[in-house]
C-alpha cells in the first residue's frame, strides 16, 4: 500500500512540474528581447578598459565586436535607420583613443553602418573618417578618400565631397597613388566645372610626369580630352593633338 502512495506521490509531483512547465512555457512565449538601441558611451577610454581589467587592447576588440554586432538581440536584426548613429559614433571616438593606430573601427564605420539608408545620419561617419584619415599613419589616408566617397556618391553632396577630396589632394605621404590628386577633378566635373578640373588635370600631369606610369599617363590624357574638353577644343588642345 505505502508503495502505491509513493508512486502516486511522484506521478502527482511530476504532473504538477509539467504543468507548472507549460504554464511558464506559454506566458513567456510571446517575450522577446528588447531592442535597447545603442548603449551608453563609457565617459573615457580609461573606463573603458576597466571593463577588461585596464588592458586596453582587450577593451578595444571586445567592445568592437559589441559594436559590430548591435542590433542583433533575440533572433531580430534592426535595421541601420534605427541605430542612433550620433552615440554610435561616440563609441568610434572612444575606441579610437584605445588604438588611434587600428582600421577595424574604421573599416566597419565605413563600409557596413554607411549603409544606412538615411542619407543624412552619415554626417558624424563622414566627419569620422575625415578626421582618422588625415593622420600620418600607413594607409590612414584610405579612410579620408572613404569619406569622400561617401560624400560624392551616397549623400550627392559635391560642395562636400570637394572640401575632402581638397584636404586628401593636400596629403603627401609616400604610399598614396596618383588618383588622391585627381580627386578634386573628379568631383569638379560632377559639379560642372570643367575648367576647374582641367586646371587640376593639366597640374596633375605637369608636376608628377616623371613618376607616372604609362597606363595612368594615358588615362589623364583620355580623360582630358574626351571628358573635360569640347571636340571643337580638343583640336586645338596641344595635349590632345599631339600623338605620342
Amino acid at each position: 500500500m505505502s508503495r502505491i502512495r509513493e508512486r502516486n506521490a511522484v506521478y502527482l509531483a511530476f504532473f504538477m512540474v509539467l504543468a507548472l512547465n507549460l504554464f511558464v512555457w506559454q506566458q513567456a512565449m510571446p517575450m522577446r528581447a528588447q531592442w535597447g538601441n545603442v548603449p551608453p558611451v563609457p565617459s573615457s577610454p580609461a573606463t573603458a578598459a576597466m571593463f577588461a581589467l585596464g588592458d586596453e587592447q582587450f577593451a578595444y576588440r571586445g567592445f568592437s565586436l559589441l559594436i559590430q554586432n548591435l542590433g542583433d538581440a533575440g533572433g531580430n536584426a534592426r535595421p541601420l535607420r534605427e541605430y542612433d548613429y550620433t552615440r554610435l559614433t561616440g563609441w568610434f571616438w572612444l575606441l579610437d583613443k584605445l588604438d588611434p593606430k587600428a582600421n577595424y573601427i574604421p573599416s566597419i564605420a565605413g563600409f557596413y553602418f554607411s549603409a544606412n539608408q538615411d542619407i543624412e545620419a552619415l554626417d558624424p561617419i563622414i566627419d569620422y573618417l575625415a578626421e582618422v584619415g588625415v593622420r600620418p599613419v600607413k594607409q590612414k589616408w584610405r579612410w579620408l578618400a572613404q569619406a569622400v566617397y561617401l560624400a560624392r556618391f551616397v549623400q550627392k553632396d559635391y560642395d562636400k565631397a570637394l572640401i575632402l577630396a581638397e584636404r586628401l589632394a593636400a596629403l603627401d605621404y609616400e604610399d598614396m597613388p596618383t588618383w588622391t590628386d585627381q580627386m578634386p577633378a573628379f568631383v569638379r566635373m560632377q559639379q560642372g566645372d570643367k575648367e576647374g578640373a582641367y586646371n587640376i588635370m593639366i597640374n596633375v600631369l605637369n608636376s608628377e610626369v616623371r613618376s607616372l606610369q604609362p597606363a595612368e599617363i594615358n588615362f589623364m590624357r583620355e580623360y582630358i580630352c574626351d571628358r573635360i574638353l569640347k571636340p571643337e577644343e580638343k583640336l586645338t588642345d596641344p595635349l590632345c593633338t599631339h600623338q605620342p
